[in-house]
Formats: C-alpha cells, structure tokens, sequence
C-alpha cells in the first residue's frame, strides 16, 4: 500500500530514468508516472470542461481567453498540416488533446512537488511520489501507440479500408513490388511509434536530470536560486517544442495516409476517362 508517510526530500541528487513504484492496486504496480499522468488527465478535463462555459462569442480577459489562444493555436497548427480548416476541427480534440496533455505534464514537471523533494516510503525506500508521465519511456510509448492507432482508425474512417490499404499496397497489392514496399510501409508504421516514443522521452528524462542537478548546486551550497531559472525557462521551451512536434508528426501521418488515397483516387478518374475516350473514338 501506499507509504504511511511523506517526506521532503534534502538536497542530495535523485535520478532515475524508469518509474518507480509506490504501491500496488490488486495485480497492478502502480508507479509515480502512473500517478502524475492521472493527476494530468484529470486537471485538463477540468480546465477544458470549466473553459467551455466561460468561452463565448466575443472574447473575454481571463484564463478563459488564455484556453481560446491555445485553441485556436492548435487549429492553425493543424489547418497547416491538412490544408483545410474542416479538417482541422475535425481533427482538433484528438490531436489537441496530446498538445495539452504534453504541454501540462512537461510544465508541471518543473514544480517542487514533482521529483524527489516529496517522496513516500514503499518497501523501506523513499521514493517520489511523482513524476512526468512523458519521463517514463512506458508513458511515451504508450502515448504512441495510441496516437498511430487513433491515425489508422481516423484514416479508415475518413476514406474507408480498401482505399486506407493502398495507401500502403497501392491499387495493385498482388505485384511482389508493390507488396514488399507496402511490407515496409507497414514496418514504418512501427518505426514511428519507437521515433515518437523515444523523442518525447529522452526530451523530457534529460530535463529532469538538468533540473535536479542545477537545483541541488543551489540549494546544497547556497547561491541563489536565481542560478536555475534559466535551465527552468528553457524546460518550459523545451516542453512547447515537444508537445508542437508530437502533434505536428501525428497529424501528418494522418495527412498523408488521407492524401495518399486521395491521390490514388484521382489517379483511378483518370484512368476511366481516358478508357472511355479511347473506346469512343474507336467507334
């Protein structure tokens, strides 16, 4: 269960590049990334929830207004990517949703709670209570895999699977080129969940060991804070350009697998045309 008691960590180092459990549910190992990514998820649907009776037609000051920036940011960003502002807000709570969660979770890392400084006591260790879901190479991966299926099933649901299929085989899946290129297309597939996963996690695990060092220089030998806010400003940078480049590459590939079809689809018009031209002018 969970440690009887919380601790405020001293100045001593603290790092890590797994999750470390703090208690167990029934089967389940309950780590602290476990933790923090639920706190997350939960704060998001709470601001976003709160943020939809506060927005209105006309702008308003406030975080509201702040939530509306965000918002429209992410539709741009998107509207850049598919072309088409429909698609856009089509697509904007899926893709939205991993902006705002990495945003969060990489921004709230940087808080004194998150990281050693408040740990729990499990199996005679004291360990963190939290710490950044995307600081867990589990979290990122599972983000991932989340994402690539969420762009295989918006793909087969924008433009059916016959045609979600030759985005990978092509119209003629039976020539032994085209099906070992599709093979490969297939295998990329995987190779942009490990690219994604990686990215994200390595970003962010790296950031937690800046932090914890610079911060324990500080406090151990008693300079003044102010020597860490630049490794802090550029974490929360850092956190901006993880979440814009997940997003972006997420919602490429949906772009292209949506294009790729399209194309083929294009290419299938012209092909009947140009059969009924030469049937026309043959009679």
């Amino acid at each position: 269960m969970l440690g009887s008691f919380l601790r405020f960590a001293e100045s001593d180092i603290h790092v890590s590049l797994r999750a470390e459990q703090v208690t167990t549910l029934g089967p389940l190992k309950v780590t602290n990334a476990m933790i923090y990514g639920l706190i997350c998820a939960v704060l998001i649907s709470v601001i976003m929830i709160a943020a939809r009776r506060r927005i209105k037609v006309e702008p308003r000051k406030g975080w509201g207004q702040i939530i509306e920036v965000i918002i429209e940011y992410v539709l741009n960003m998107l509207e850049g990517v598919f072309g088409s502002r429909a698609k856009a807000v089509q697509y904007a709570p899926i893709f939205g949703t991993f902006f705002m969660f990495i945003l969060l979770n990489n921004t709230l890392g940087l808080l004194p709670v998150v990281g050693p400084q408040v740990s729990v006591v499990y199996a005679g260790e004291h360990v963190p209570l939290l710490r950044p879901f995307t600081a867990d190479l589990n979290g990122t991966i599972a983000m991932a895999v989340t994402a690539i299926v969420f762009v295989q099933i918006l793909s087969i649901k924008a433009q059916g699977g016959k045609k979600h299929l030759q985005h990978y085989f092509t119209n003629k899946p039976l020539n032994p080129l085209n099906m070992f290129i599709g093979l490969l297309e297939v295998f990329g597939e995987f190779t942009r969940i490990l690219s994604l996963s990686l990215r994200l996690f390595l970003n962010t695990a790296v950031g937690e060991i800046l932090v914890a060092v610079f911060t324990s220089l500080v406090i151990s030998n008693g300079r003044t804070p102010l020597a860490v806010i630049p490794i802090i400003m550029f974490e929360i940078l850092v956190a901006g350009i993880q979440a814009y480049v997940f997003t972006v590459l997420t919602a490429t590939y949906l772009g292209l697998a949506i294009a790729h079809a399209e194309d083929h689809g294009h290419e299938d018009v012209h092909e009947t045309m140009t059969a009924k031209k030469v049937e026309a002018g043959t009679t």
